[in-house]
């Protein structure tokens, strides 16, 4: 019966109320929204939320999900560079900057120390590993969310979302990263890092052999249904076993493996019918009982205040790196703005870099519950003021 007031509640609640909206409000903001609304409402009226969830079998499905959602990811990496702008080293330095600056703000106010009433750090975590985690957080820009959002764009402006993908695909990678840098500091602060002996040997070994061997993998696979499912799920696998074993998180490995999967294969795993599978069946549950875990009594106003204030700061903070690096230097003020605009929504990447770093002890509960409310906002004003933006492009071209 749990698992059906689960269900209920946090996967089929959250899809209906996307198809009454029509999609105005993305899907990744949804189960999420559901499961923090009811920890909200548990700490102001009293009541026992865990009679609505999670269940041990909801818990399982929106874990494997989640898995499913970070590994398609890492697949949209290997497959967005179709009809998106060549490599180069003005497009590299355009996504470093729309991630340093962002990740610098970010940074400076948590160590600055302004706004220690809510982004106060755990204990025993030092200040630059605490003040990382939170800059790491306001650099993101949601590569899925991202892909669904391009793919809905008019053709006209097809060339600018693809840019935006180039970009975000770098931006993603270097966060995964990034995140995977901040736990090894984290561990060797602990000096609980390296101590699994050769399992670790074994595990960065795997990762190498996933590099060094992807052209071979990619000429032997033949193109038949159940080994593409096969091969994928055993990339998937070995990658979440093996952050596992280096003490870092299963997600990690389920983006990386995503990422370093041979291009012929990804294509076949059709990212795309992944991603969707894993959003709309999957992981609404795992986002959901995150936002239900939440404590209510944490989200103050002004904690809420923060989280604006943050959204506001790092999404100038990646509109100001855009003007200032743009990847393309004929590319006019009005579609930098359009292109930083996209690159600003946050989506389910933050929840899911936010649920990691929460889970090492990286940031507390509040914090963590600052990320998430930033997360949710500006993932739903995306598309508004994506639509603004061009709306008043539109109305300036026909007034010249």
């Amino acid at each position: 019966m749990g698992f059906l007031i689960d269900l209920l509640c946090f996967l089929v609640v959250p899809v209906l109320c996307w198809r009454l909206v029509r999609g105005a409000v993305p899907m990744a903001v949804l189960p999420i929204l559901t499961g923090l609304a009811i920890a909200i409402a548990a700490d102001r009226f009293g009541f026992d939320k865990s009679l609505l969830g999670p269940s041990q079998a909801g818990d399982m499905i929106g874990w494997c999900g989640v898995l499913l959602l970070a590994f398609s990811a890492g697949l949209e990496t290997r497959v967005t560079s179709d009809g998106a702008p060549p490599l180069g080293g003005r497009l590299v330095a355009s996504a470093l900057m729309a991630l340093a600056l962002p990740f610098a703000v970010g940074l400076a106010v948590a160590l600055s120390g302004t706004m220690d009433a809510v982004l106060l750090r755990p204990e025993g975590v030092s200040p630059l590993l605490s003040a990382g985690a939170i800059g790491l957080c306001l650099a993101v820009s949601a590569l899925p969310v991202l892909v669904g959002i391009v793919r809905e764009l008019p053709l006209a402006d097809r060339p600018l979302g693809n840019l935006a993908l180039r970009l975000a695909a770098l931006d993603d990678a270097i966060l995964w990263t990034g995140l995977a840098v901040l736990l090894f500091l984290h561990k060797g602060e602990s000096g609980a890092l390296f101590a699994g002996g050769w399992t670790h040997v074994a595990a960065f070994g795997l990762f190498a052999a996933m590099i060094l061997q992807r052209g071979r993998i990619d000429r032997l696979l033949p193109d038949h249904g159940l080994v593409t499912v096969v091969t994928g799920l055993a990339y998937l696998a070995a990658g979440a076993w093996a952050t596992t074993v280096l003490g870092l998180h299963e997600l990690l490995g389920a983006y990386f493996a995503g990422a370093l999967t041979p291009r012929a294969l990804a294509e076949r795993l059709q990212p795309e019918r992944l991603g969707k599978l894993a959003l709309f069946g999957l992981s609404p549950l795992f986002f959901a009982h995150r936002g239900l875990s939440i404590d209510g009594a944490v989200v103050t106003p002004e904690a809420i205040g923060v989280s604006l204030i943050l959204l506001l700061l790092a999404g100038t903070a990646k509109l100001a790196a855009v003007h200032v690096a743009p990847p393309d230097a004929t590319l006019p003020a009005t579609e930098r703005t359009r292109l930083g605009l996209l690159l600003q929504c946050k989506g389910l990447m933050e929840i899911v870099a936010a649920t990691i770093l929460v889970q090492a002890g990286l940031i507390t509960p509040m914090v963590f519950a600052v990320l998430v409310t930033l997360a949710l906002v500006s993932t739903t004003l995306t598309v508004p003021l994506l639509r603004i933006a061009s709306r008043t492009v539109a109305r300036a071209a026909e007034t010249a």
